[in-house]
């Protein structure tokens, strides 16, 4: 957000100022929504792969992850 000029506000008060858009701080920013995706995959994989060796495999993993 403050990359690109935006202010940040929370429940109506003003916490930072609009300002000029920075463009190193505005290409990170876009890179956000791909990584969050690439996070929400390996956690869903890695549920995934461990329910697998739970209830499929029947071994004793996901006993000794907890």
């Amino acid at each position: 957000m403050l990359g690109g000029g935006y202010g940040v506000t929370a429940f109506g008060i003003e916490i930072v100022a609009k300002g000029d858009e920075l463009a190193w701080a505005a290409t990170l920013g876009e890179l956000h929504s791909p990584l969050a995706w690439l996070l929400a995959a390996l956690i869903i994989g890695h549920t995934a792969m461990a329910l697998i060796h739970h209830y499929v495999r029947k071994d004793d993993t996901l006993t000794r992850m907890l």
